[in-house]
C-alpha cells in the first residue's frame, strides 16, 4: 500500500501544488511541441491568473457535499424503497425518473448558461437539490411521492456536472484541461468515500429520517458558499452579446447551437449512450446484488463504496496527466479496455476477495473514462456553445441511464445478474469500436462553431 500511494502522492503534488511561474513556464513550452496547442485550433492562448485558480478550487470545494449525498444514493435508496413494499421494477423505475429529469435539467441549465452565465443556475439547482432531502424525511412513503421527489432530485443534481465541467473549460486552456478536470473527479472520490463509509451510522435500523435531515442541512452548505464564494467564469464577451440582444429567451436558437456541434461529437455522444445504458444496468442495483448474491450486511457495503472512491481518488490525478501528456482518445481506449474486463470479471469471482479486486479495476475504468469524456468533449466545443454541448452530453448520459435502469430491473426479474454484467460488457465493447473507428483526436479535428 505504502508503495503505490507513494508515486500517487507525489503526482497530486506534481500536478496541482506547482507555482504559477512554474505552470506558466510550463504552459510556454507545452505550446511550442503539443499537439493540442489552442491556437492550431482556432483558439486565442490565455495564461490562468491565480484568482482564477482559486475561484476553480473553491468551486470544486462546494460541491464536495453534493458528491457525497450522490454517492450514497444507489447504495441507499434502493434499500429504502425496498423497505415500503417496492419491487425491483418500481425501483429502477424510481431510480430512473431522478436521471431523466437530468436529461432536461442538464440540457436547459447548459444551452442558457452559454448566455446567462454559470453561477446562479448551479446556485439554484444545488438549492433544489437540498430540499428534495427534508421531504423526503416529511412525507408520505408511497410510491407516488417517491416518483414525484426523485424527478425534482434529479433536476437540481444534474446541473452541477455540466456546470463545473463548463466552468473548468471557460478557466483553463487545453495543455491542462484534462488535470483541472481530475481535481473534479477528485472531489467525486473524496464523496464516494465519505458517504457510504458516514451513511451505516445515520441509518438507525429502519428509520432514515436522519440520514435524510442531515443530507439536506450538509448541502445547505454548499448553496451558501457557491453564492457568496464563487465568481462567475463566462467569458464576459459572451455575457455582452447576450446583453446587446436583449433579454428574450430565443428557444429556436437550440436548433442552430445543436448543428454548431459537430460529427465527429455526435458520433461519440452515440458511443457514450451505448456504453452508459449498459453500465447503467447494474448500478441502481448494486446494493442489492451484494446482498441477495454475495450475503454482505450494510456496513460491509459500505467498505466496497469506499474501496471505489480510493482508488478514484488514487487514479484520477493519473488519469488526468494521461489525457493531457498521451492523449483523449488513446487514454478513452485504455479505460474503456478495462471496464470491459471488470464487467466481465463480476461473472467470473471464485472468492469473497475477488469482489474487491473486480471493484477496484471497476473504479480505476471508470474514473479513466469520466476524465477522458469529460476532457474530449469539452475540446470539440468552442466557448459558444460549451454550456450546451456539456448540457447535451450530460443529456444522453443520463438518458442512457434511464433506459439501463428501467431494463436493469426487467434483465435481473427474468436472466439473473450475470447476464446485466455481460450486456455491459457488450455494450461498452461497442462503444470503444465505435471511437476507435470514427471519431479523431480532438487536435485533428476543427473545433465546433456557433451558427446563427
Amino acid at each position: 500500500m505504502v508503495t503505490l500511494c507513494s508515486p500517487v502522492a507525489a503526482a497530486c503534488v506534481r500536478l496541482f501544488t506547482s507555482t504559477y511561474t512554474e505552470r506558466k513556464t510550463l504552459y510556454s513550452g507545452a505550446r511550442a511541441a503539443s499537439g493540442f496547442q489552442e491556437a492550431q485550433r482556432g483558439m486565442v492562448e490565455y495564461t490562468v491568473t491565480p484568482a482564477q485558480r482559486k475561484n476553480y478550487y473553491l468551486l470544486v470545494l462546494s460541491v464536495v457535499s453534493m458528491q457525497v449525498t450522490a454517492s450514497t444514493i444507489y447504495m441507499v435508496l434502493p434499500l429504502y424503497f425496498e423497505q415500503y413494499g417496492m419491487s425491483k421494477t418500481q425501483n429502477g423505475l424510481l431510480i430512473s425518473v431522478g436521471t431523466l429529469a437530468g436529461v432536461f435539467s442538464g440540457l436547459l441549465a447548459g444551452k442558457f448558461s452559454d448566455s446567462y452565465g454559470r453561477k446562479w443556475f448551479l446556485v439554484g439547482g444545488t438549492a433544489v437539490y437540498s430540499v428534495v432531502f427534508f421531504l423526503f424525511a416529511l412525507l408520505g412513503k408511497d410510491f407516488n411521492t417517491f416518483l414525484v421527489l426523485r424527478f425534482f432530485e434529479g433536476v437540481g443534481f444534474y446541473v452541477m456536472p455540466v456546470l463545473v465541467s463548463a466552468m473548468c473549460a471557460d478557466t483553463f486552456p487545453s495543455v491542462e484541461r484534462g488535470r483541472m478536470m481530475s481535481l473534479f473527479s477528485v472531489a467525486g472520490g473524496l464523496g464516494q468515500l465519505v458517504g457510504p463509509l458516514l451513511a451505516p451510522y445515520l441509518i438507525m435500523g429502519s428509520d432514515f429520517d436522519l440520514y435524510f435531515l442531515f443530507s439536506g442541512t450538509f448541502v445547505v452548505v454548499s448553496v451558501v458558499a457557491m453564492a457568496v464564494l464563487v465568481r462567475e467564469t463566462l467569458p464576459h464577451e459572451l455575457g455582452a452579446k447576450r446583453t446587446q440582444g436583449g433579454k428574450r429567451i430565443d428557444v429556436g436558437g437550440f436548433l442552430g447551437s445543436a448543428r454548431s456541434l459537430g460529427r465527429a461529437f455526435a458520433v461519440f455522444l452515440v458511443a457514450i449512450l451505448l456504453y452508459r445504458t449498459g453500465y447503467t444496468m447494474m448500478d441502481p442495483f448494486f446494493s442489492i446484488y451484494l446482498r441477495e448474491v454475495l450475503a454482505l450486511d450494510l456496513s460491509s457495503t459500505s467498505y466496497l463504496f469506499a474501496l471505489r472512491a480510493v482508488c478514484t481518488m488514487a487514479f484520477a490525478p493519473v488519469a488526468g496527466w494521461l489525457t493531457d501528456k498521451w492523449g483523449r482518445k488513446p487514454t478513452f481506449m485504455a479505460g474503456m479496455s478495462l471496464m470491459v474486463l471488470s464487467l466481465v470479471a463480476y461473472t467470473r469471482m471464485r472468492g469473497p476477495g475477488d469482489i474487491y479486486l473486480v471493484r477496484g479495476l471497476d473504479a480505476v475504468a471508470g474514473v479513466t473514462l469520466m476524465n477522458s469524456i469529460r476532457t474530449l468533449t469539452a475540446d470539440l466545443l468552442a466557448p459558444q456553445v460549451r454550456g450546451f454541448g456539456m448540457g447535451l452530453y450530460s443529456t444522453i448520459s443520463q438518458e442512457s441511464s434511464t433506459l439501463g435502469a428501467i431494463f436493469g430491473g426487467l434483465v435481473i426479474d427474468s436472466m439473473g445478474y450475470n447476464m446485466v454484467f455481460l450486456l455491459a460488457a457488450g455494450t461498452s465493447a461497442l462503444s470503444l469500436f465505435i471511437v476507435r473507428l470514427w471519431v479523431p483526436e480532438p487536435a485533428r479535428v476543427r473545433l465546433s462553431t456557433p451558427k446563427a
